[in-house]
């Protein structure tokens, strides 16, 4: 099953999009991937057309500026120039789908632009896959300036992480969510999944032995990893009786 691509219009550019048709009344699932230069959203094509054609679920997923084939560099951009178009799709997708029901997944820095956007729109489900976070006063420094150090130390800073506007704001979130941790993570430390575990009061699936990035996994592993996905997926989605 191949994506249909189309370009989300932004403020004076675009973001490619790709988008897994599922059924006409099925959930629609935004995804957001990880920050990387090279890991797009190409990594998801196996997956999220077993959602559309086993469950029903649309999925759309788009690359950040600086990812794919954008033509903007990385190191120049901000967490708030990318949260700015998660915001622009998430519209695109309530105005194309005005009475479907809108899931989020987000994948570590998807993650946390995913936990922002509890605050300023309203969807049904939320899943943190390894998710990262960043001092507040982050959100506007260009990459290339970020000190990755400090952001390390802080990520195990339990007093900042719940003192922290985002999580502060979590238990607002009225919908369903699931955190999902990495048993070997070595970017985002266990304070930080405790910190989001606890803002939310989420379901939790530990998955043994693997990484943050999973890049050093079995085809096995990744089979097991995306089914506890789609299992969530499968009971928060059945239509109730």
């Amino acid at each position: 099953m191949k994506p249909k691509t189309i370009d989300i219009q932004c403020v004076g550019y675009s973001v490619k999009t790709d988008i897994y048709e599922g059924s006409e009344d099925g959930v629609i699932l935004l995804s957001l991937i990880g920050r990387t230069s090279r890991r797009t959203k190409q990594r998801y094509y196996d997956f999220f057309p077993r959602l559309a054609q086993e469950l029903g679920i649309t999925t759309v997923i788009f690359d950040y500026t600086g990812h794919g084939d954008s033509p903007f560099d990385i190191e120049e951009l901000s967490p708030a120039q990318h949260f700015l178009e998660v915001i622009t799709v998430f519209d695109w997708i309530k105005e194309k789908y005005p009475n479907r029901k809108v899931f989020v997944i987000g994948s570590s820095y998807g993650g946390f632009l995913a936990t922002q956007l509890t605050k300023y729109r309203k969807f049904e489900s939320l899943i943190l896959r390894a998710p990262s976070i960043y001092e507040p006063s982050e959100f506007y420094t260009l990459k290339k300036n970020e000190d990755r150090e400090a952001t390390q130390v802080f990520r195990r800073d339990v007093e900042a992480l719940a003192k922290h506007p985002l999580l502060v704001r979590a238990s607002k979130f009225e919908g369903k969510v699931l955190l999902v941790v990495h048993e070997k993570d070595e970017q985002i430390p266990k304070e930080t999944t405790d910190a989001y575990a606890n803002a939310f009061q989420s379901e939790v699936i530990l998955v043994k032995d693997v990484t943050h990035s999973l890049d050093n996994v079995t085809p096995q592993q990744i089979e097991d990893y995306n089914q506890i996905i789609f299992d969530w997926l499968a009971i928060n989605t059945k239509p109730k009786d």
